[in-house]
């Protein structure tokens, strides 16, 4: 959904410029019908639409799933109340009336829209939104470790702040929220910059509320590492594929997709680099996350480390 809030409204967000521009031909054939009019208005859209993840292993199946379970009352409710936000002169007349009809058949035209955007617009995308993802949830959980709730949201971003054991959010309309013993889920998003968001807020909700924050490093997605030839010729050329790839944090079996090489190869890879001090290996749940390591970012870029200055000769 976050992904739609940057493409219904571009001009808006020019950080995601290069992502607007990769898939301009293919969004073409993207037809999102009823939830094209469910995305917020003003900040304010149907909760039902936006769980919070339930650990940090969610699937998009699993949200879909959840998104597909939401009682109809509820759906019913929170559809009505978007629609009252809507000006029905700018909605077609039969996604108006699709809208604030039935709503079962609504939920699962949505769900189904869902399922297709994510196709074509986040999943080609997706290997390398997952790596950076993992890599915020495993640092914010450093800083909570080693500073608490006030050192975890000291770095979280610039309008949140914890003091008095409240979180104080700046720049939201939402006013006060009781989170009535519900917890508060944190949530990194690739979409979200440089805004800061709050939901699902409906005491109706099945799921706690979740603040949805930049994601670290977000616009290194954008990013297109090319291969030195010097390092392919130092270290071979599929070596080097594998290191340039690991810009990001990633794993074997996405490195593979991505650099035409089979599983094993890669991984035959990945434990020399690692060995050498170029790669750095991360347990994650089931997965092992790579990332190169400093040296390797200044080898594959053209850095020199330490090296002397120049002098008269």
């Amino acid at each position: 959904m976050s992904a739609l809030l940057v493409l219904n409204a571009p001009s808006r967000h020019a950080w995601y410029l290069p992502w607007l521009r990769d898939i301009q031909e293919v969004v073409a054939e993207l037809d999102l019908g009823l939830l094209g009019i469910a995305v917020p208005v003003r900040g304010h859209g149907p909760d039902f639409l936006w769980p919070s993840p339930t650990s940090p292993l969610t699937t998009i199946e699993d949200d879909l799933n959840h998104v597909q379970a939401t009682d109809p009352d509820v759906v019913a409710t929170e559809l009505a109340e978007h629609a009252r936000r809507l000006d029905p002169r700018t909605v077609p007349a039969h996604l108006y009336r699709a809208l604030t009809g039935d709503p079962v058949e609504a939920r699962d035209k949505l769900v189904a829209h869902q399922r297709e955007a994510w196709r074509i617009l986040v999943a080609p995308l997706w290997d390398r939104i997952r790596g950076l993802l993992d890599a915020d949830i495993t640092t914010r959980a450093r800083q909570l470790a080693d500073g608490g709730l006030e050192g975890l949201f000291a770095n979280l971003h610039r309008r949140a702040k914890w003091e008095s054991d409240t979180l104080h959010l700046t720049g939201l309309r939402r006013g006060n929220l009781d989170l009535r013993g519900r917890g508060l889920i944190l949530v990194p998003t690739a979409f979200g910059w440089p805004n800061l968001g709050l939901g699902p807020t409906s005491t109706t909700s099945a799921t706690p509320p979740a603040l949805v924050y930049p994601m670290l490093g977000a616009a290194r997605l954008w990013e297109h590492p090319a291969g030195s030839p010097a390092i392919a010729r130092l270290l071979g050329a599929g070596r080097a594929a594998v290191l340039a790839q690991t810009h990001i944090p990633t794993t074997t079996s996405s490195l593979a997709r991505r650099v035409d090489l089979a599983p094993a190869t890669v991984s035959e890879h990945l434990t020399v680099l690692r060995d050498a001090g170029l790669v750095t290996a991360e347990r994650r749940g089931r997965e092992v996350l790579y990332q190169q390591t400093p040296l390797a970012a200044a080898l594959t870029s053209g850095m020199h480390l330490n090296s002397p200055a120049a002098g008269p000769r």
